[in-house]
């Protein structure tokens, strides 16, 4: 892999670990309700992440490191993993996740990142881009990968997760989740907690019941994660296109328009879990509604 962008943010430093990046998607693949001229809107998109009617997708985690005064990573603090993408060799109904043999955790290692070195693991909701690399294989059972670390699960969305009835032909909790909690890393806290130092949870709950974002005290601008309130930069022109997995389009509409409003309004910047091209940026008032407007990495 070539060398990883990174963001600092005060004594934070954000690290993407991309596992896949897609371009050319017919918008209407994740937005049925949304068309090219949606896209067209946000005429501010950067060249890559949206082209013409087309959009590109990520799927990638943050890596959080907390900087001492001197810039370096604060050997006391640990490393915080955000939503662990897919996952290789592991069976899914959709096409493009079934069975994948990605990099991703070589790059992470790559990035000078060690498993051993987590100390915490965030779930921002359960769907199986999220939870994947929780858990690998090791001779045919699968272990968690994160041996060091507290896996947060939102009792909410652990309580979707275990029941949720789209698990036909594939079993997600049982590959990703459960040996985890069998393991006794597994950490339940409520949609409101702080996890960490300066580390809190946000409820957004809409694209599932137990959906959070994350909110980062960086000792100077805040950092927020976005997990899967929204999926795309163009949603900011209008917080109502709803993604095609929202199970509850109201709410995930209104906590969409809370985020925006709260990172406009705060300064925040504002990391998209699944921005593709450049996804770190602020957030500001814009025609009505917002735009967002990618920041340079280090």
């Amino acid at each position: 892999m070539t060398d990883p962008k990174r963001w600092t943010i005060g004594n934070i430093r954000l690290t993407p670990i991309v596992e896949a990046e897609t371009t050319g998607i017919p918008v209407e693949f994740f937005f049925p309700t949304a068309n090219g001229a949606d896209v067209a809107r946000a005429d501010w998109l950067t060249p890559g992440s949206a082209d013409g009617s087309t959009i590109a997708f990520r799927v990638q985690s943050f890596v959080l490191e907390r900087l001492d005064e001197h810039g370096r990573r604060d050997p006391d603090a640990g490393l915080v993993v955000v939503d662990p993408c897919v996952g290789n060799h592991k069976q899914r109904n959709l096409a493009f996740w079934n069975m994948l043999d990605t990099s991703w955790f070589d790059d992470f290692e790559a990035a000078g990142f060690a498993a051993a070195d987590v100390t915490i693991v965030v779930h921002t909701h359960l769907h199986e881009d999220h939870i994947g690399w929780d858990t690998h294989l090791v001779d045919g059972v699968w272990q968690p990968t994160f041996t060091n670390a507290r896996h947060v699960y939102v009792g909410d969305e652990l309580d979707f997760a275990e029941r949720d009835d789209r698990r036909v032909g594939h079993d997600p909790f049982a590959d990703s989740i459960k040996p985890v909690l069998d393991a006794g890393l597994g950490w339940e806290v409520d949609s409101t907690a702080e996890i960490a130092p300066g580390i809190r949870l946000v409820p957004s709950p809409g694209h599932t019941p137990g959906h959070v974002s994350m909110i980062i005290d960086t000792g100077a601008e805040p950092l927020a994660i976005t997990g899967d309130a929204l999926h795309h930069q163009f949603q900011f022109t209008n917080p109502s296109i709803a993604e095609v997995a929202d199970i509850d389009i109201p709410l995930a509409q209104r906590s969409r328009s809370e985020l925006f409003s709260d990172w406009a309004s705060s300064g925040a910047v504002v990391a998209g879990t699944h921005f593709a091209i450049e996804p770190v940026g602020v957030v500001s008032a814009h025609d009505g509604a917002w735009r967002f407007d990618p920041v340079s990495a280090d």
